[in-house]
């Protein structure tokens, strides 16, 4: 079943999101087609100058646009399952989890393909286009493992992320017909709470590590093998955010299964 609900998300999202792509893509096209002509020549009118700025402008701004309503639309598929339509899905006999599960999945699916969007459309932009090309050298196991730990905790921080604009709406969902006001007062004392947990917790394991005299430890540690002690530093990291995640996951499955107001 979760199968089949991602195969809806990615189709209702799809809908919104390939149309406004492919639009601010072609209009990219034409800016960077322009960028090309105009910067091979050696000198242009100011008139002309200032009306290859503001294509310019107009091209970042609409990639802005379209950073924000993938965002938008992801998060508003799962506040939506907060109301009417929550009457329908919530009805199949699917697990709560299930349903954040496939919106989570989708949401990050989509933001990373946004991400190669708008580095294509940035290399557009420049007027040209980079060829990559790697070397021996610098493709090696070890820049490989250290990629691939960029690239996980970069993904849970995406999907710390979303969790927390789906805690925000569960909370905004329990005022009823102010659900979305709510939603984003919740969102705000959410990050507001997180950021004096993070500052105390930063004071405390500073000052353990004070006591334990655990910089020692770890400087010998970083001169010993430096290779290891990055994949050190990128493990705790992602442990630590896989269990804010796992938190941020189960207040949102609570109040969606135990206190779900749909009024």
């Amino acid at each position: 079943m979760l199968t089949k609900l991602l195969k809806y998300e990615a189709k209702t999202t799809a809908r919104v999101l390939l149309p406004i792509g492919g639009g601010v893509l072609a209009f990219t096209l034409v800016t960077g087609l322009a960028n090309t002509i105009l910067n091979s020549w050696s000198e242009l009118p100011t008139a002309v100058e200032w009306m290859q700025a503001l294509l310019n402008v107009a091209a970042v701004l609409a990639l802005v646009f379209v950073s924000g309503v993938c965002v938008f639309v992801n998060v508003q598929r799962f506040y939506r399952l907060l109301g009417e339509q929550g009457y329908l899905m919530l009805s199949l006999p699917v697990p709560v989890w299930k349903h954040i599960a496939a919106k989570l999945i989708t949401a990050c699916v989509w933001t990373i393909l946004g991400i190669g969007y708008l580095l294509l459309c940035g290399t557009i932009l420049g007027g040209s286009f980079v060829s990559l090309s790697f070397s021996g050298d610098v493709v090696t196991p070890d820049a490989v493992a250290a990629f691939m730990m960029l690239f996980l905790l970069l993904l849970v921080v995406l999907a710390g992320t979303y969790l927390e604009f789906y805690m925000a709406c569960a909370i905004g969902g329990q005022f009823g017909q102010q659900r979305l006001l709510a939603s984003i007062v919740a969102y705000f004392v959410i990050g507001f709470v997180e950021q004096v947990l993070c500052v105390f917790l930063v004071i405390i394991l500073a000052l353990g590590a004070i006591q334990i005299n655990a910089f020692a430890w770890f400087e010998m540690f970083y001169q010993a093998d430096s290779f290891w002690s990055v994949i050190y530093i990128f493990t705790v990291l992602i442990l630590g955010l896989l269990v804010v995640n796992a938190i941020k996951w189960a207040i949102t499955q609570w109040l969606m299964t135990r206190r779900l107001n749909l009024a």
